[in-house]
């Protein structure tokens, strides 16, 4: 199937890209021949005939004008036909150094002509200065281009022109016409998100019924949301997104209600690793931020800022320019919150570490408290394997009445006594065995608030 979009796509890209070598050559020989270069030239773009591609779709369903489609085209050609304008130049008898206009940078690897801003708006407007500054607002901030994240320009010297920036397509529009598939962004420094999944069902984990009943009113907002915005008209009421806050104790299953969210409505969940987005630079934490919200731009993507008072944390009083651009970075993420229009899951230990100013801008606040006898029973029942047996002495009720510890502690002991059981060569889960594995847990809580404790 892949194979087959891969060939429509190429058929209809064949056709625009003949399409841009004639727009290309009009404006070549309106330069050379030293006429009004800034003349109007014809644009109309081919109709794509036959199987409906990928690329057809994509154009159709941001219904570009001629100009925007040949932008969008011009940002692809370092990707598939990389030496187009090269040899447009070079069949006129025109040497490249003699013409600046055109713009495009070289690169260090690519051997080709890097279009620019500057190179659209030659081919657009010429000379003609008024047409030029028409042009020039397609590469607007305001622009669907930058806000549905298709394409943008890269940065560039302070001291130049905005217009000298590369038309950057993004990586999702890329991967989607050129591969015919989306775009799954590697965890790295361009990108500090993590795909997370779990082999657990909304069923499997064990919630207070309180909390049962908050995460509920998430997944009927997942349900509804485009019916209430299109089919009831709220989209120019209020914001289409969703923000919520987790809270509550370590290991009482934020990241897997949050993971099981995604499974349970197919949509990938990104936990951001905020230790990779905070910067001690001024304006690198925004540029991170952003990347994470670019990337995440009109997908069905969860957001998950988990230990999220390490950035979302409440504000300073301006004592020093520190103070005020931790601020800065505050308020930058407030504005890219609100203007996100999917689900943004932010998890806490501590509901009060976070800024009063974020917690107004929650559709909801869910609490996740410690497990109760009850619940800790519900959790270790279901958490052995089915390949194991209970030794005779092993009382889950009393064992659950017994230790106070969260389910991700559970889980923990369950994998310690699973393995003893192993290295003793049969599949008998014992008492000593997770009464040992509770002691390490409670070890390990003492010793993590302790150093809270010295930290603070």
């Amino acid at each position: 199937m892949a194979n087959q979009g891969l060939k429509y796509n190429a058929v209809h890209l064949e056709k625009d890209l003949e399409w841009l070598s004639i727009v290309l050559n009009q404006r070549l020989s309106l330069f050379r021949d030293k006429t009004d270069y800034g003349a109007v030239i014809k644009l109309a773009p081919p109709a794509l005939k036959g199987q409906k591609s990928i690329y057809q779709q994509f154009l159709e369903s941001f219904a570009f004008s001629a100009e925007e489609r040949l932008i969008l085209l011009l940002g692809m050609l370092p990707y598939i036909s990389p030496y187009l304008v090269e040899k447009a130049i070079s069949a006129h008898g025109i040497d490249s150094r003699q013409i600046p206009e055109i713009g495009g940078i070289r690169g260090s690897a690519h051997g080709g002509m890097i279009p620019t801003a500057e190179t659209a708006l030659f081919l657009l407007a010429g000379n003609n200065l008024q047409k030029r500054m028409e042009y020039g607002l397609l590469f607007s901030p305001a622009h669907k281009f930058y806000t549905k994240n298709i394409l943008k320009l890269g940065e560039i010297s302070s001291f130049e022109p905005d217009t000298s920036g590369v038309i950057t397509v993004s990586k999702d529009v890329l991967h989607m016409i050129t591969d015919a598939t989306a775009y799954q962004p590697l965890f790295n420094t361009n990108f500090p998100a993590k795909l997370i999944t779990t082999g657990y069902d909304y069923k499997d984990i064990v919630l207070h019924p309180d909390t049962e009943s908050q995460l509920d009113e998430i997944r009927t907002w997942l349900k509804y949301r485009k019916q209430l915005m299109k089919d009831w008209s709220f989209e120019d009421k209020i914001h289409n997104g969703f923000k919520c806050l987790f809270y509550g104790p370590p290991g009482t299953g934020k990241s897997m209600a949050a993971a099981v969210i995604g499974k349970q409505n197919k949509m990938p969940v990104y936990r951001v690793d905020l230790s990779m987005v905070i910067s001690k630079y001024i304006g690198e934490t925004e540029k991170n931020l952003s990347r994470v919200f670019d990337a995440a731009s009109n997908k069905d993507w969860i957001l998950f800022f988990d230990e999220a008072d390490a950035l979302f944390g409440k504000r300073s009083n301006i004592q020093n320019a520190n103070d005020r651009f931790a601020n800065q970075e505050v308020s930058y993420l407030l504005m890219r919150m609100e203007e996100y229009e999917g689900l943004a899951i932010l998890a806490t230990n501590f509901k009060n570490n976070i800024d009063k100013a974020f917690l107004r801008r929650f559709q909801s606040v869910v609490y996740f408290p410690f497990p109760n006898k009850e619940e800790r029973y519900r959790l270790w029942s279901q958490s052995f394997s089915g390949k194991t047996v209970l030794a005779k002495d092993v009382d889950l009720n009393v064992i659950s009445e017994s230790f106070a510890i969260t389910g991700a502690s559970i889980m923990n002991v369950v994998r310690y006594a699973s393995i003893m059981a192993l290295k003793r060569g049969n599949n008998v889960i014992t008492r000593d065995y997770i009464i040992t594995g509770v002691k390490k847990e409670i070890a390990k809580e003492a010793s993590m608030s302790g150093e809270n404790a010295t930290n603070n």
